[in-house]
């Protein structure tokens, strides 16, 4: 059993996100494998449809057989824009020209780690945080995901170490059902870029850094289909914000419980029957709106039937709410809250088309933040290589 759940891990730290390789090399000792995908979205929020890249990624990962039982192995994925060049347009000495906003791929993930079947794995560099192992269970879904499993406060979480940790080392291994992971993140520079709620620069001199982080997970596996999560996260941030010092913890602790696979993460992408996924968690300056970092506490829960035929309906609920009172810019109550009716059709095991509904009915005070939660739907295909 020991054996069999670390087999389980390993393949999940190395490619979340693309449970399938293509193998490129292999010579016995040393071997080179890709995987990722093309994905595109039509999103229309009852005022505007567009057309937007879904989370489209390629990754490599290297694999080498050592001695004594040991194996050594890197991963490197890098997100890919492959709908707009995100250019704008710039007016100078009477001529109009277009400049360059971002780049046509970012970085996701890059790791190095050794693993042993007895001694558990070590893993270093910007990789799955060990608190996502609870958030997980619920952001599977193509685009109404992750909202409110709080692991990507501040951009993807890598800052605070609990999505995509930034210059992290993780620590995974297996006791019978009982598989445990640890983790410490500490980075050289942990600025974090401010945005209000239009997603403007802040310029009011406000500023926060955010340099080590510690993270836990334990997971009981019941059966091969059933298991419970429970995870913390924590870190401390320095800084000043609306012209107030900060010196605070950024915590978030959670727990979750998974049934079945969901195919886009299971081997070779083959899965039916059931999937069931919640977690919930309650946090601590980790949600981050209009420029204020808020304590918070969220749930989600998501069931999933994935037929024979390739059909996958799905069904999401989310919920999120912050602590908000007199001493907070959001005085009043600040509710997100939505349920999401999916229906994924595996065309192959590598193609797959999709359409989602987000139905919302949050409840703010300010109408100025629920008039931004409108219901919308998306449309779109991911191409799996």
């Amino acid at each position: 059993m020991n054996k069999k759940l670390l087999a389980l891990l390993i393949p999940s730290i190395l490619i979340a996100g693309s449970a399938q390789a293509v193998e490129i090399y292999n010579d016995q000792t040393n071997s080179i494998n890709m995987m990722g995908w093309l994905g595109f979205a039509a999103i229309n929020d009852t005022h505007d449809t567009a057309v937007v890249d879904n989370f489209s990624r390629v990754g490599f990962r290297f694999d080498r057989q050592e001695k004594n039982g040991w194996r050594s192995f890197a991963h490197t994925e890098w997100g890919i824009n492959m709908v707009t060049s995100d250019d704008s347009l710039s007016y100078s000495g009477g001529q109009l020209g277009a400049e360059k906003n971002s780049d046509f791929l970012f970085n996701r993930l890059g790791y190095v780690g050794l693993a042993n079947d007895k001694w558990g794995s070590l893993t270093f560099g910007k990789q799955w945080g060990v608190y996502y192992d609870v958030a997980y269970t619920t952001d599977v879904l193509n685009v109404y995901t992750g909202y409110s499993v709080g692991a990507y406060t501040f951009g993807d979480g890598g800052l605070t170490g609990a999505g995509r940790a930034d210059s992290a080392f993780v620590y995974r291994n297996s006791f019978g059902n009982l598989s445990i992971a640890l983790q410490y993140a500490a980075k050289q520079n942990g600025d974090v870029a401010l945005y209000d709620k239009d997603g403007i620069a802040l310029d009011d001199g406000s500023h926060v850094e955010f340099d080590t982080s510690y993270g836990a997970s334990l997971t009981y596996h019941f059966t091969d289909k059933f298991k419970v999560l429970a995870g913390i996260n924590r870190g401390d941030f320095t800084g000043e914000l609306a012209g107030e010092r900060v010196d605070d913890t950024n915590e978030i602790i959670g727990v979750g419980a998974q049934y079945g696979s969901f195919y886009q993460y299971a081997p070779n992408r083959e899965a039916d029957g059931f999937y069931v996924g919640f977690n919930a968690h309650k946090s601590k300056q980790n949600e981050l709106v209009a420029g204020e970092l808020y304590d918070s506490t969220g749930s989600e829960f998501l069931i999933a039937y994935q037929y024979e035929n390739g059909f996958v309906p799905s069904f999401l609920l989310s919920y999120q709410d912050l602590d908000t009172d007199a001493s907070t810019t959001i005085q009043g109550d600040w509710t997100r809250q939505f349920a999401v009716l999916g229906l994924h059709y595996r065309y192959s095991n590598d193609t797959v088309m999709f359409a989602e509904a987000k139905i919302d009915f949050s409840d703010m005070d300010d109408k100025s933040f629920e008039n931004l939660q409108d219901n919308s739907y998306a449309v779109g295909i991911r191409y799996f290589f």
